[in-house]
């Protein structure tokens, strides 16, 4: 995008202007004046281009826009749910609207072809994350990679997390860690229903006990939690709270950031919390890195790097042009494990939710999972690829319910041009893929459940990685996430594999139409009400036993 100065009707009104300093300037000198005229005159000039630009800007026009209030702007027009709010106002207001969130200029972007055009033209323009509160003082101050400038760390940390990580042939690596905790957990939620059977249980519980021991093995090489918080650690127990706590603060609109002056009133108590929290989060690095390094300088240059921690010492210790910190490496901790756990568990926990609300659709996963597996053994990773409606089931569940709904904000480095509306530099970007998801414009039926619209027609060829501008929960461009491949597997292959291994019904006295389908507010979309279900196994027992080790 070409800078404001590039426009050729400012190039034209800078030419004039220049023009005019030449000839006042051949006139000062020429008459001598004294010092008074000669500021007088300096201070003249320094007007001239702001008047000339004050011209050109003031003909330029902002995205339409609901009426304002002074000091809140709009505000007052969100409601606890930001994401429907924003997408009733579209309807209004247009798929390209601007508000005004306190002293925040904003862009919403509530339609496919107006998000394509920002992304294939403003992609680098809009590639700053915007500074919040909660990011300076919770999150590393901003030295991972979701929240990181686009600088030579962040490229370079990127770089080391995906080609070091998150490649086929380390996905590969990791497949046993994968197989060994989900059979813990059937192995658990069979153990369950012997014991207690007909009685409900936490869904998200047990897949909070899964994803996250994946995570943590994959970046500390430990496994902290287990079905039985008594039997966790005293380290496992308080990391599991540090980690829910830091999640739901990232996850909370601090006044603040709206309205800067509310800073110092702390409203909520979020920034005392956060700064209570912050130190017992380090200490669980610092105990982790401690430990790694005592081990590493132990075993010398024999050492083999096993996780996440020990490819980004091994670069720090390398050096180079672009350092690996000490926050760098606390950043990318923190990020694996944001990223490796809630948005999954958010979309998991959904997934069950419309399967129990809808019966016959959890009838055809089923029977598409004993056509391609059977009975007589557990699902593979190697099946996912054959299970086009279960892929379809997750599409859909993203669709209606993406984890972040606004995506995570981005904010301008400069003016641009969208949609033929100026958007001036320090404007925050939030893409509606909520909305865009339920557009009836885009989709037939778009409030209603059907996986369908998935394996046929126009839609079929649809995926999840940013490529489709009407479904894209992982964002897309330079920002997209880095981890939607190992995060797209583990939700197909555990929503799979507990389908397979259980039927699921809801609570005696819970008929599917008075499910709680709301959404818990916040910047993620979880339930509201977390999800219980029972579980009965449909497999032969032995399949539930775990090998003997």
């Amino acid at each position: 995008m070409a800078s404001l100065w590039d426009n050729p009707h400012v190039s034209q009104l800078r030419s004039h202007a220049m023009e005019i300093l030449d000839y006042m300037r051949a006139e000062l000198e020429a008459s001598k004046l004294g010092l008074n005229w000669t500021l007088a005159l300096i201070v003249l000039l320094s007007i001239i281009p702001a008047i000339l630009l004050h011209r050109w800007w003031s003909g330029r026009k902002l995205p339409p826009s609901p009426p304002a209030w002074p000091i809140l702007g709009h505000l007052h027009l969100l409601g606890t749910h930001a994401h429907e709010s924003m997408a009733q106002l579209s309807q209004k207001y247009g798929p390209v609207m601007y508000l005004k969130l306190g002293s925040q200029d904003s862009l919403i972007i509530s339609s496919p072809e107006h998000a394509k055009e920002i992304f294939k033209n403003h992609d680098l323009i809009f590639s700053e994350r915007p500074k919040l509160i909660v990011l300076d003082l919770l999150v590393t101050n901003k030295q991972g990679i979701s929240f990181q400038s686009m600088n030579p760390s962040w490229r370079n940390l990127r770089k080391i997390f995906t080609m070091e990580m998150l490649s086929p042939k380390r996905l590969q690596e990791w497949q046993p860690i994968r197989a060994r905790e989900l059979n813990h957990m059937l192995s658990s939620l069979f153990e369950y229903s012997e014991k207690h059977p007909n009685c409900p249980l936490e869904v998200k519980a047990k897949l909070w006990v899964l994803t996250t021991n994946i995570t943590s093995i994959m970046l500390v090489s430990k496994k902290y939690f287990s079905d039985e918080y008594e039997k966790e650690s005293d380290e496992a127990k308080e990391f599991k709270y540090v980690m829910e706590e830091m999640l739901h603060l990232v996850g909370s609109i601090f006044p603040a950031d709206c309205l800067p002056f509310l800073k110092w009133f702390d409203l909520g108590g979020f920034e005392k919390r956060t700064k209570i929290l912050y130190p017992r989060f380090q200490n669980i690095l610092t105990e982790i890195l401690k430990e790694r390094r005592a081990k590493r300088k132990e075993v010398g240059e024999a050492y083999v790097d096993v996780d996440l921690v020990d490819v980004l010492l091994t670069h720090q210790e390398k050096g180079g042009d672009v350092p690996v910190t000490e926050g760098n490496i606390r950043g990318v901790v923190w990020d694996a494990f944001a990223g490796g756990t809630d948005t999954q568990l958010t979309v998991m926990e959904w997934v069950m939710a419309h399967l129990l609300k809808d019966q016959r659709t959890m009838e055809m996963v089923k029977s598409e999972l004993d056509s391609v597996v059977g009975k007589e053994r557990k699902v593979e990773e190697s099946d996912i690829p054959n299970l086009k409606f279960l892929e379809a089931v997750v599409k859909e569940t993203f669709r209606l319910h993406p984890p972040v709904p606004l995506l995570v904000p981005r904010e301008s480095t400069h003016a641009c041009d969208v949609a033929g509306y100026v958007v001036p530099a320090g404007t925050r970007l939030f893409v509606n893929v909520y909305a865009i998801g339920r557009d009836a414009r885009v989709w037939e039926d778009p409030l209603q459940f059907k996986p369908q619209r998935f394996l046929d027609g126009s839609r079929k060829h649809v995926d999840l990685y940013g490529q489709y501008p009407e479904l894209m929960p992982f964002g897309t461009g330079r920002r997209i996430c880095p981890a939607a491949n190992m995060g797209l597997l583990q939700v197909c292959m555990f929503m799979a594999s507990m389908i397979h291994a259980f039927d699921w019904s809801l609570p005696e006295g819970i008929h599917p139409d008075d499910l709680d389908m709301t959404e818990a507010a916040g910047i993620t979309t979880p339930m509201a009400t977390p999800l219980q279900a029972v579980p009965t196994p449909r497999l032969p027992a032995h399949l539930y036993r775990l090998p003997s080790s």
